[in-house]
Protein backbone atom coordinates (compact mmCIF):
# COMPACT_ATOMS: atom_id res chain seq x y z
CA UNK A 1 0.00 0.00 0.00
CA UNK A 2 2.68 2.54 0.62
CA UNK A 3 4.69 1.70 -2.52
CA UNK A 4 1.30 2.26 -3.87
CA UNK A 5 0.95 5.62 -2.86
CA UNK A 6 4.68 6.41 -3.67
CA UNK A 7 3.96 5.68 -7.30
CA UNK A 8 1.03 8.13 -7.35
CA UNK A 9 3.12 10.44 -5.60
CA UNK A 10 5.28 10.69 -8.07
CA UNK A 11 2.19 10.77 -11.03
CA UNK A 12 0.39 13.13 -8.85
CA UNK A 13 2.85 16.21 -7.89
CA UNK A 14 -0.10 17.50 -5.32
CA UNK A 15 0.04 14.12 -2.89
CA UNK A 16 4.11 14.62 -2.45
CA UNK A 17 3.46 16.77 0.59
CA UNK A 18 0.89 14.07 2.11
CA UNK A 19 3.66 12.64 4.88
CA UNK A 20 4.38 8.79 5.12
CA UNK A 21 3.59 8.36 8.18
CA UNK A 22 0.04 9.39 7.00
CA UNK A 23 0.51 7.08 4.07
CA UNK A 24 1.37 4.27 6.25
CA UNK A 25 -1.69 4.52 8.30
CA UNK A 26 -4.80 4.60 6.08
CA UNK A 27 -7.08 6.07 8.76
CA UNK A 28 -4.97 9.44 8.61
CA UNK A 29 -5.58 10.01 4.48
CA UNK A 30 -8.42 11.98 3.45
CA UNK A 31 -11.11 10.06 1.84
CA UNK A 32 -11.20 9.32 -1.82
CA UNK A 33 -14.60 9.54 -4.05
CA UNK A 34 -13.28 6.67 -6.16
CA UNK A 35 -10.78 4.11 -6.49
CA UNK A 36 -7.16 5.26 -7.48
CA UNK A 37 -7.55 3.30 -10.80
CA UNK A 38 -10.64 5.28 -11.20
CA UNK A 39 -9.96 8.88 -10.54
CA UNK A 40 -8.00 9.58 -13.80
CA UNK A 41 -4.44 9.34 -12.37
CA UNK A 42 -3.76 6.90 -15.06
CA UNK A 43 -6.38 8.09 -17.82
CA UNK A 44 -4.81 8.98 -20.79
CA UNK A 45 -7.38 12.41 -20.95
CA UNK A 46 -5.91 15.50 -20.02
CA UNK A 47 -6.97 18.49 -19.01
CA UNK A 48 -5.89 21.78 -20.62
CA UNK A 49 -5.91 25.25 -19.58
CA UNK A 50 -5.84 27.69 -22.83
CA UNK A 51 -3.54 25.91 -25.45
CA UNK A 52 -1.00 24.25 -22.41
CA UNK A 53 -1.72 20.58 -21.18
CA UNK A 54 -1.28 20.34 -17.68
CA UNK A 55 -1.19 17.10 -15.51
CA UNK A 56 -4.33 15.14 -14.67
CA UNK A 57 -5.05 15.45 -10.90
CA UNK A 58 -7.42 13.34 -8.87
CA UNK A 59 -10.51 15.44 -6.72
CA UNK A 60 -9.97 14.74 -2.81
CA UNK A 61 -12.70 15.21 -0.45
CA UNK A 62 -12.43 15.83 3.12
CA UNK A 63 -13.71 13.71 5.61
CA UNK A 64 -16.23 16.11 7.10
CA UNK A 65 -18.11 18.47 4.63
CA UNK A 66 -17.37 16.02 1.51
CA UNK A 67 -15.88 19.50 0.02
CA UNK A 68 -13.52 19.10 -3.13
CA UNK A 69 -9.92 20.20 -2.01
CA UNK A 70 -8.18 20.19 -4.93
CA UNK A 71 -9.76 21.38 -8.32
CA UNK A 72 -7.60 21.89 -11.20
CA UNK A 73 -10.07 22.78 -14.21
CA UNK A 74 -9.65 25.76 -15.46
CA UNK A 75 -12.74 28.28 -14.58
CA UNK A 76 -13.37 31.18 -16.40
CA UNK A 77 -13.53 34.47 -15.65
CA UNK A 78 -16.75 36.03 -15.22
CA UNK A 79 -17.19 39.47 -16.81
CA UNK A 80 -19.57 42.60 -16.32
CA UNK A 81 -23.27 41.69 -17.97
CA UNK A 82 -23.59 42.65 -21.54
CA UNK A 83 -25.72 45.40 -21.22
CA UNK A 84 -23.34 47.20 -18.96
CA UNK A 85 -20.74 47.66 -21.77
CA UNK A 86 -19.92 51.06 -22.64
CA UNK A 87 -19.81 50.51 -26.41
CA UNK A 88 -23.56 49.30 -25.68
CA UNK A 89 -24.22 52.78 -24.95
CA UNK A 90 -22.49 54.78 -27.42
CA UNK A 91 -24.45 52.95 -30.08
CA UNK A 92 -27.43 53.94 -28.03
CA UNK A 93 -26.76 57.66 -28.18
CA UNK A 94 -24.98 57.75 -31.56
CA UNK A 95 -28.57 57.05 -33.85
CA UNK A 96 -30.43 59.85 -31.72
CA UNK A 97 -28.04 62.18 -32.26
CA UNK A 98 -27.50 61.98 -35.74
CA UNK A 99 -30.72 61.85 -36.34
CA UNK A 100 -30.96 65.30 -34.55
CA UNK A 101 -28.52 66.53 -36.83
CA UNK A 102 -30.46 65.23 -40.21
CA UNK A 103 -32.97 67.25 -38.99
CA UNK A 104 -31.27 70.13 -38.03
CA UNK A 105 -29.64 70.01 -41.56
CA UNK A 106 -32.86 69.89 -43.21
CA UNK A 107 -33.87 73.77 -41.38
CA UNK A 108 -30.98 74.82 -42.44
CA UNK A 109 -31.71 73.84 -46.23
CA UNK A 110 -34.70 74.94 -45.69
CA UNK A 111 -33.52 78.98 -44.81
CA UNK A 112 -30.88 78.64 -47.33
CA UNK A 113 -33.51 78.05 -50.63
CA UNK A 114 -35.48 81.07 -48.85
CA UNK A 115 -32.16 83.20 -48.18
CA UNK A 116 -31.08 82.10 -51.97
CA UNK A 117 -34.80 83.31 -53.39
CA UNK A 118 -34.48 86.66 -51.53
CA UNK A 119 -31.24 87.25 -52.86
CA UNK A 120 -32.13 86.46 -56.31
CA UNK A 121 -35.61 88.98 -55.95
CA UNK A 122 -32.95 92.14 -54.96
CA UNK A 123 -31.18 91.12 -57.77
CA UNK A 124 -33.55 91.69 -60.03
CA UNK A 125 -35.17 94.88 -59.09
CA UNK A 126 -34.12 98.29 -60.42
CA UNK A 127 -31.29 99.79 -58.55
CA UNK A 128 -31.83 102.48 -56.02
CA UNK A 129 -30.40 105.71 -55.46
CA UNK A 130 -28.21 107.01 -52.24
CA UNK A 131 -30.52 110.19 -50.50
CA UNK A 132 -28.45 113.14 -49.69
CA UNK A 133 -28.96 112.24 -46.07
CA UNK A 134 -28.10 108.68 -45.65
CA UNK A 135 -29.72 107.10 -42.77
CA UNK A 136 -27.11 104.92 -41.28
CA UNK A 137 -29.89 103.18 -38.82
CA UNK A 138 -31.94 101.87 -41.52
CA UNK A 139 -28.96 100.92 -43.99
CA UNK A 140 -28.76 97.28 -43.10
CA UNK A 141 -32.66 96.90 -44.43
CA UNK A 142 -31.30 97.72 -48.27
CA UNK A 143 -28.27 94.95 -47.79
CA UNK A 144 -27.43 92.73 -51.52
CA UNK A 145 -29.60 95.76 -53.18
CA UNK A 146 -28.28 97.43 -56.14
CA UNK A 147 -27.53 101.03 -56.12
CA UNK A 148 -26.76 103.51 -58.81
CA UNK A 149 -24.25 106.09 -57.95
CA UNK A 150 -23.16 108.89 -60.31
CA UNK A 151 -20.08 111.51 -59.01
CA UNK A 152 -16.39 110.62 -59.15
CA UNK A 153 -13.59 108.96 -57.80
CA UNK A 154 -10.99 110.15 -55.42
CA UNK A 155 -8.38 108.00 -56.59
CA UNK A 156 -5.56 110.13 -54.80
CA UNK A 157 -7.14 108.36 -51.56
CA UNK A 158 -7.23 105.21 -52.28
CA UNK A 159 -7.20 101.86 -49.86
CA UNK A 160 -5.63 98.96 -50.70
CA UNK A 161 -7.22 95.60 -49.11
CA UNK A 162 -4.88 92.76 -49.70
CA UNK A 163 -3.22 90.58 -50.56
CA UNK A 164 -5.94 88.81 -53.14
CA UNK A 165 -5.83 86.31 -55.76
CA UNK A 166 -7.83 86.22 -59.13
CA UNK A 167 -7.79 84.92 -62.53
CA UNK A 168 -4.28 83.20 -61.16
CA UNK A 169 -2.36 86.42 -59.96
CA UNK A 170 -1.71 88.30 -56.51
CA UNK A 171 -3.01 91.89 -56.22
CA UNK A 172 -4.91 93.62 -53.92
CA UNK A 173 -8.73 95.12 -53.94
CA UNK A 174 -8.99 98.69 -54.68
CA UNK A 175 -10.95 100.55 -52.04
CA UNK A 176 -11.95 104.80 -52.77
CA UNK A 177 -14.33 107.22 -51.84
CA UNK A 178 -16.72 108.77 -54.17
CA UNK A 179 -17.87 111.98 -54.33
CA UNK A 180 -21.81 112.08 -55.35
CA UNK A 181 -23.11 114.41 -57.64
CA UNK A 182 -26.23 114.81 -55.41
CA UNK A 183 -23.77 116.07 -52.93
CA UNK A 184 -24.03 114.77 -49.09
CA UNK A 185 -21.05 112.56 -47.23
CA UNK A 186 -18.63 110.34 -49.69
CA UNK A 187 -19.01 106.67 -49.83
CA UNK A 188 -16.53 103.92 -50.22
CA UNK A 189 -16.56 101.75 -53.10
CA UNK A 190 -14.78 99.18 -54.07
CA UNK A 191 -13.55 99.23 -57.96
CA UNK A 192 -12.64 95.65 -57.66
CA UNK A 193 -9.35 93.85 -58.27
CA UNK A 194 -5.88 94.86 -59.30
CA UNK A 195 -2.78 92.77 -59.81
CA UNK A 196 1.02 93.72 -58.21
CA UNK A 197 2.42 94.62 -61.74
CA UNK A 198 0.05 97.33 -62.28
CA UNK A 199 0.91 99.17 -58.10
CA UNK A 200 4.15 101.07 -57.34
CA UNK A 201 5.53 102.08 -54.00
CA UNK A 202 4.92 100.76 -50.70
CA UNK A 203 2.95 101.80 -47.58
CA UNK A 204 1.60 105.78 -47.53
CA UNK A 205 3.20 106.38 -51.06
CA UNK A 206 1.69 103.05 -52.60
CA UNK A 207 -0.76 104.04 -55.64
CA UNK A 208 -1.58 102.78 -59.06
CA UNK A 209 1.42 102.62 -61.61
CA UNK A 210 -1.32 104.27 -64.34
CA UNK A 211 -4.06 106.39 -64.03
CA UNK A 212 -7.57 104.99 -64.51
CA UNK A 213 -9.26 106.12 -67.84
CA UNK A 214 -12.44 108.12 -65.60
CA UNK A 215 -10.17 109.50 -63.05
CA UNK A 216 -11.19 112.95 -62.14
CA UNK A 217 -14.41 112.32 -64.52
CA UNK A 218 -17.94 112.23 -63.51
CA UNK A 219 -19.21 108.51 -63.95
CA UNK A 220 -22.43 106.46 -63.32
CA UNK A 221 -22.00 103.28 -61.93
CA UNK A 222 -23.94 100.21 -60.40
CA UNK A 223 -22.68 99.06 -57.10
CA UNK A 224 -24.20 96.75 -54.30
CA UNK A 225 -24.46 97.02 -50.98
CA UNK A 226 -23.04 93.77 -49.35
CA UNK A 227 -23.24 92.50 -45.61
CA UNK A 228 -20.17 93.39 -44.40
CA UNK A 229 -19.03 90.87 -41.38
CA UNK A 230 -17.38 91.58 -38.48
CA UNK A 231 -13.53 90.45 -38.66
CA UNK A 232 -12.24 87.58 -37.05
CA UNK A 233 -10.40 87.18 -34.03
CA UNK A 234 -7.72 85.39 -35.43
CA UNK A 235 -7.46 87.91 -38.92
CA UNK A 236 -4.33 90.00 -38.77
CA UNK A 237 -4.99 93.72 -37.77
CA UNK A 238 -5.30 96.38 -40.35
CA UNK A 239 -2.67 99.13 -40.12
CA UNK A 240 -3.64 102.46 -41.39
CA UNK A 241 -1.03 104.37 -41.27
CA UNK A 242 1.06 101.89 -43.43
CA UNK A 243 -2.33 101.45 -46.04
CA UNK A 244 -2.27 97.89 -45.17
CA UNK A 245 -6.22 96.74 -44.74
CA UNK A 246 -6.29 92.74 -44.84
CA UNK A 247 -9.68 93.33 -44.14
CA UNK A 248 -12.76 95.14 -44.65
CA UNK A 249 -13.87 97.41 -42.33
CA UNK A 250 -15.92 100.23 -43.49
CA UNK A 251 -15.92 101.92 -39.69
CA UNK A 252 -12.48 102.49 -39.55
CA UNK A 253 -11.68 103.18 -43.07
CA UNK A 254 -14.07 106.33 -42.67
CA UNK A 255 -12.68 106.99 -39.37
CA UNK A 256 -8.89 107.00 -40.97
CA UNK A 257 -9.92 108.79 -44.01
CA UNK A 258 -11.93 111.84 -42.30
CA UNK A 259 -9.10 112.13 -39.54
CA UNK A 260 -6.25 112.38 -41.88
CA UNK A 261 -8.45 114.97 -43.92
CA UNK A 262 -8.62 117.01 -40.32
CA UNK A 263 -12.49 116.26 -40.53
CA UNK A 264 -14.44 114.72 -37.63
CA UNK A 265 -16.59 111.69 -37.98
CA UNK A 266 -20.15 112.63 -39.28
CA UNK A 267 -21.83 111.13 -35.94
CA UNK A 268 -19.22 113.72 -34.51
CA UNK A 269 -19.65 116.35 -36.40
CA UNK A 270 -22.37 119.16 -35.42
CA UNK A 271 -25.38 119.22 -37.79
CA UNK A 272 -24.72 122.03 -41.22
CA UNK A 273 -27.15 124.00 -41.98
CA UNK A 274 -28.31 124.20 -45.14
CA UNK A 275 -28.09 127.31 -47.79
CA UNK A 276 -29.88 128.48 -50.40
CA UNK A 277 -29.03 127.90 -53.73
CA UNK A 278 -27.73 131.76 -54.94
CA UNK A 279 -25.30 131.52 -51.93
CA UNK A 280 -24.18 127.56 -53.16
CA UNK A 281 -23.77 129.31 -56.53
CA UNK A 282 -21.74 131.93 -55.29
CA UNK A 283 -19.60 129.98 -53.36
CA UNK A 284 -18.55 127.96 -56.33
CA UNK A 285 -18.02 130.82 -58.12
CA UNK A 286 -15.29 132.05 -55.48
CA UNK A 287 -13.79 129.45 -54.69
CA UNK A 288 -10.35 129.08 -55.92
CA UNK A 289 -8.86 125.97 -56.83
CA UNK A 290 -7.01 123.72 -55.10
CA UNK A 291 -3.73 122.50 -56.41
CA UNK A 292 -3.11 118.71 -56.63
CA UNK A 293 -1.10 116.65 -54.17
CA UNK A 294 2.11 115.33 -55.48
CA UNK A 295 2.15 112.39 -53.15
CA UNK A 296 -0.41 109.67 -52.10
CA UNK A 297 0.64 111.09 -48.77
CA UNK A 298 0.15 114.33 -49.19
CA UNK A 299 -3.38 113.60 -50.77
CA UNK A 300 -4.51 111.85 -47.31
CA UNK A 301 -3.43 114.64 -45.56
CA UNK A 302 -4.86 117.39 -48.01
CA UNK A 303 -8.02 119.35 -46.03
CA UNK A 304 -11.62 118.40 -47.17
CA UNK A 305 -14.76 119.73 -46.11
CA UNK A 306 -16.76 116.36 -47.28
CA UNK A 307 -16.48 113.54 -45.17
CA UNK A 308 -16.32 109.98 -45.87
CA UNK A 309 -19.55 107.94 -44.41
CA UNK A 310 -18.78 104.24 -43.46
CA UNK A 311 -20.83 103.29 -46.10
CA UNK A 312 -19.53 100.18 -48.35
CA UNK A 313 -20.71 99.19 -52.04
CA UNK A 314 -18.82 96.93 -54.62
CA UNK A 315 -18.90 97.64 -58.03
CA UNK A 316 -20.85 95.53 -60.12
CA UNK A 317 -18.70 94.36 -63.49
CA UNK A 318 -21.32 92.82 -66.06
CA UNK A 319 -18.64 91.26 -68.83
CA UNK A 320 -17.12 87.95 -69.43
CA UNK A 321 -14.20 86.34 -68.39
CA UNK A 322 -12.07 87.45 -71.45
CA UNK A 323 -13.06 90.81 -70.71
CA UNK A 324 -12.18 90.74 -67.55
CA UNK A 325 -8.83 89.21 -68.06
CA UNK A 326 -7.90 92.09 -70.19
CA UNK A 327 -8.45 94.79 -67.92
CA UNK A 328 -6.34 93.03 -65.56
CA UNK A 329 -3.80 93.15 -68.29
CA UNK A 330 -3.87 96.86 -68.61
CA UNK A 331 -4.00 97.56 -64.76
CA UNK A 332 -7.96 98.69 -64.90
CA UNK A 333 -9.82 97.30 -61.59
CA UNK A 334 -12.46 94.64 -62.07
CA UNK A 335 -15.57 94.40 -60.35
CA UNK A 336 -17.73 91.80 -58.64
CA UNK A 337 -19.93 89.47 -60.69
CA UNK A 338 -23.38 90.59 -60.55
CA UNK A 339 -24.37 87.79 -58.75
CA UNK A 340 -24.27 85.92 -55.07
CA UNK A 341 -23.02 82.55 -55.17
CA UNK A 342 -23.97 80.69 -51.65
CA UNK A 343 -22.96 77.33 -51.16
CA UNK A 344 -25.79 75.13 -50.43
CA UNK A 345 -24.99 71.29 -49.67
CA UNK A 346 -27.20 70.98 -46.80
CA UNK A 347 -29.13 68.24 -48.39
CA UNK A 348 -26.06 66.17 -48.62
CA UNK A 349 -25.18 66.43 -45.08
CA UNK A 350 -28.52 65.59 -44.12
CA UNK A 351 -28.46 62.21 -46.34
CA UNK A 352 -24.87 61.51 -44.41
CA UNK A 353 -26.19 61.89 -40.73
CA UNK A 354 -29.68 59.77 -41.20
CA UNK A 355 -27.55 57.32 -43.13
CA UNK A 356 -24.93 57.03 -40.05
CA UNK A 357 -28.36 56.78 -38.03
CA UNK A 358 -29.42 54.09 -39.55
CA UNK A 359 -26.23 51.83 -39.54
CA UNK A 360 -25.43 52.97 -35.69
CA UNK A 361 -29.27 51.32 -35.26
CA UNK A 362 -28.66 48.26 -36.92
CA UNK A 363 -25.49 47.95 -35.01
CA UNK A 364 -27.13 48.70 -31.66
CA UNK A 365 -29.86 46.05 -32.42
CA UNK A 366 -27.28 43.43 -33.17
CA UNK A 367 -25.20 44.46 -30.09
CA UNK A 368 -28.23 43.75 -27.98
CA UNK A 369 -29.11 40.42 -29.62
CA UNK A 370 -25.56 39.03 -28.86
CA UNK A 371 -25.77 39.89 -25.32
CA UNK A 372 -29.03 38.02 -24.93
CA UNK A 373 -28.50 35.24 -26.87
CA UNK A 374 -25.02 34.64 -25.00
CA UNK A 375 -26.55 35.46 -21.67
Amino acid sequence: MLRAFGKVGAVCPLLRGVPRSCLARPSMIPAVRTPIYSMGVFSTRLYTDGHRQTMPVPIIESQDGGEPLIYNRPQRRKGKPWYKSPVLYVLAIVPMFTLWLGFWQLRRLKWKVSLMDELDDKLRRDPLRFPRNINMGVLNEFEFRQFELQGRFDVSRALFVGPRGREGKRGFQLVVPFCRSSGGPDVLVNLGFVSDEHIVGTGMDKRLKTPLPYDGREVTIVTLLPRVYPPSRFALANEPHNNLWMQINPAQMAHWLNEQAGIADVNDAPEAPTESKSFSLFRRLTKTRISDPQTPQEAFQQSRSVPVLPVYVEQIFDGTFSEAGALIQKGIPVGRPPRIELRNQHAEYAATWFTLSALSSIMFVYMVRKGRSNS
